[in-house]
């Protein structure tokens, strides 16, 4: 009997250690994760499956489904254990901070996100969720993409109807000019948040010099305002004058435009042409393959990975995150690397040939690139330029 009665309380010290470990560890077990190889995290992401786990992961962007996929076809004793639900880029981080930690059936383990500055405010600082990047790519990614983890970077492009020709856009300014007014289509910035980020990176230093030199080569002076604070801000303001918000989604812009008025522009995701009809397909011209833009021809921004730190799978996340910065992971049947417009971090990646896009080098001198550590840094400045924009959105 006192055998038995030692046996139980051993079992349940175990089990409540057990518990405590799982409940309080999930940070160091991603930090274990990161020197594991694949094979020995496929090994304990079946454990984590035998034990009940599923991975319910979040992502603002739909290819993420198709990798899910992918990726269960790839490590079959996961089959049916990753489970994807989309979500809105606006409703991302209340949904978040809602459910991690909350005990909800289903609640996620992790998500695929747009915009880091928000990430870190709200998730990875107050601790709802961490960071994870596999030590064996360190050498592959650049470090600005290891923390938070890049998965994909996103392009949004100047897009026109040609069917009267080419718009003769070769310089930015063009666009704040009256012709332009109603016929440049955008997401509202204020519920895109990409969108507004692209708007808050031209007040940068980088981009303000650029700006001002654009300027110069449009108008053949250089700039001076008593109005502006910066040639920046006076584009913005002339940007947004001319902006038709008609279309609260990048697939309607893309359609829109497709079967609109010859001349009109949008400036939406790349990879959203694919959502147009084949026979409008024709009616598109992507500015920047036409002309090399003075400034930029649109913008990139990065989709994050990050785990929840109440996860009871954390190295099937991790194993998933490998899969994703992966070339067979990026790549195979209908996901990112098969459409323009996604491009990974992972610098041994390459788009395939016969889609029409080029390689993401391609694209470093000639978009706006969301840079976290700009947009986190501002601090009080943040509210100015924000209200800045909105003002000339409401009106």
């Amino acid at each position: 009997m006192k055998r038995l009665l030692s046996l139980i309380l051993a079992l349940t010290f175990v089990l409540s250690f057990a518990m405590t470990a799982s409940a309080e560890t999930v940070e160091e077990a991603l930090q274990a994760a990161s020197t594991m190889t694949n094979e020995e995290l496929y090994a304990l992401a079946q454990q984590e499956a035998a034990a009940g786990a599923t991975l319910n992961f979040y992502s603002t962007t739909s290819f993420a489904e198709k990798a899910a996929a992918n990726f269960m076809e790839a490590y079959p004793a996961l089959a049916g254990k990753v489970v994807y639900a989309e979500i809105d880029d606006g409703e991302t981080y209340s949904k978040l901070t809602n459910q991690i930690g909350s005990g909800v059936k289903d609640s996620p383990d992790m998500a695929l996100v747009q915009n880091g500055p928000d990430l870190k405010v709200n998730l990875l600082d107050e601790g709802l969720s961490y960071n994870y990047f596999p030590a064996a790519l360190a050498d592959v990614v650049p470090e600005a993409y290891q923390n938070p983890t890049v998965v994909t970077f996103i392009n949004s492009l100047m897009i026109y109807n040609n069917k009267e020709g080419s718009v003769g856009v070769n310089n930015v300014w063009q666009l704040v000019e009256p012709e332009w007014a109603g016929k440049v289509f955008f997401k509202d910035p204020t519920n895109e948040t990409v969108n507004l980020n692209f708007l808050i990176m031209l007040t940068s230093p980088e981009w303000t010099e650029k700006m001002a030199a654009a300027y110069e080569a449009y108008y053949g002076k250089a700039w001076e305002s008593t109005e502006f604070e910066s040639a920046s801000y006076q584009w913005i303001d002339g940007f947004l004058k001319n902006v038709n918000y008609t279309f609260t989604s990048a697939s309607k812009i893309a359609s829109g435009i497709a079967q609109g008025s010859a001349g009109n522009m949008g400036i939406f995701v790349f990879s959203k042409l694919r959502k147009v009809d084949e026979n409008d397909r024709p009616n598109l011209t992507v500015l920047q393959f036409e002309n090399d833009v003075n400034c930029f021809s649109g913008f990139m921004y990065n989709v994050y990975a990050t785990v929840c730190s109440d996860t009871d799978c954390p190295y099937t996340c991790a194993l998933f995150i490998n899969w994703l910065l992966s070339e067979e992971g990026f790549g195979g049947p209908k996901s990112w690397n098969s459409s323009q417009g996604y491009y990974s971090p992972n610098t041994t990646i390459n788009k395939p040939e016969g889609l029409e896009d080029q390689a993401y080098t391609y694209w470093a001198d000639k978009l706006v690139f969301e840079d976290l550590d700009y947009i986190d840094g501002l601090g009080e400045n943040y509210g100015p330029i924000y209200r800045f924009i909105n003002v000339r959105v409401s009106k």
